[in-house]
């Protein structure tokens, strides 16, 4: 039963596991290689797959995590190594959210030097997820707690004293406004420079008053603007949205937002998710 809910936490929708590491190296699976798990070079055929051959610290990350995922699947059926190429697939979108590299960044040693370390802590904290859920998935039930019956003497406990914690701040529709850059999420460190890329929202009294604009010009479909009319949700919940096309050869935008407040306003995180007209995650932090 516990292999059953870990591996459903993957959303299997049915691949090989073999190809994900071609996939993680931004490969084509179909002609990648690896030796030791180290990509080949020669199939590498994006940014973020060429910078992971030409840097031999990330190089490492990447073939530990391909150890890691080799590791796993071969602890399981074919229906959870679906599962996990599936996930894997999920990581690597999320991956590239968070640590995107264009063609420039490899030209320029310092971007390329800080796109490395954010795609170093992709895999390492990938890697070390994984090896939890196998550390899981081997674990006798023999490690479960015990269940106190009432063979048990009752025991007077005293109760612990009150916590008088802070107001924490509720999230509003006006938290939402503001423009955003894309963040690291792990750190919350900022990625893009809020002048070329970012996301916008109008400060609007009711949700029903929003515009939302999302501007990346690495990203083909961006930039996609509208006015947000709001179908179901809370900011803190999560607000599904939609926006019709501006223009009659444009096309409408549709996805979620969701606000984590923190204790004060510049702290906050925004989390969004476009599924049209381009599938799209990201976070996002405050620009300032």
């Amino acid at each position: 039963m516990r292999a059953a809910i870990v591996l459903a936490g993957f959303l299997a929708v049915g691949s090989a596991v073999p190809a994900v590491a071609a996939d993680a190296a931004g490969q084509t699976p179909s002609t990648a290689t690896s030796t030791a798990g180290a990509p080949d070079c020669a199939t590498a055929n994006t940014p973020a797959g060429q910078l992971v051959c030409r840097d031999p610290a990330l190089a490492a990350a990447a073939g530990k995590l391909d150890a890691v995922v080799r590791a796993f699947a071969d602890e399981t059926g074919e229906p959870g190594k679906e599962a996990l190429a599936s996930g894997q697939r999920m990581w690597v979108q999320r991956r590239d959210a968070a640590c995107p590299v264009t063609e420039a960044d490899l030209n320029d040693p310092k971007k390329a030097k800080d796109r490395a370390a954010c795609l170093a802590r992709q895999y390492a904290d990938r890697a070390s997820a994984l090896d939890d859920e196998r550390a899981a998935r081997r674990a006798p039930v023999a490690d479960q707690p015990v269940t106190i019956t009432e063979a048990a003497p009752p025991r007077a406990v005293q109760p612990p004293p009150r916590a008088f914690l802070p107001k924490q701040r509720q999230p509003g529709v006006a938290g939402l406004a503001g423009r955003w850059a894309k963040a690291d999420p792990a750190t919350r460190t900022p990625i893009d420079d809020c002048r070329s890329s970012y996301l916008e929202i109008s400060k609007a009294e009711t949700a029903k008053d929003m515009a939302l604009g999302l501007h990346d010009p690495r990203i083909a479909g961006l930039p996609v603007e509208g006015r947000v009319t709001v179908e179901d949700g809370g900011p803190g919940q999560g607000i599904a949205f939609r926006a019709e096309a501006p223009k009659p050869d444009s096309v409408g935008i549709a996805g979620t937002l969701r606000l984590d407040t923190a204790d004060m306003p510049r702290l906050d995180r925004l989390f969004l998710r476009l599924d049209k007209p381009i599938a799209f995650g990201a976070t996002f932090v405050r620009c300032r």
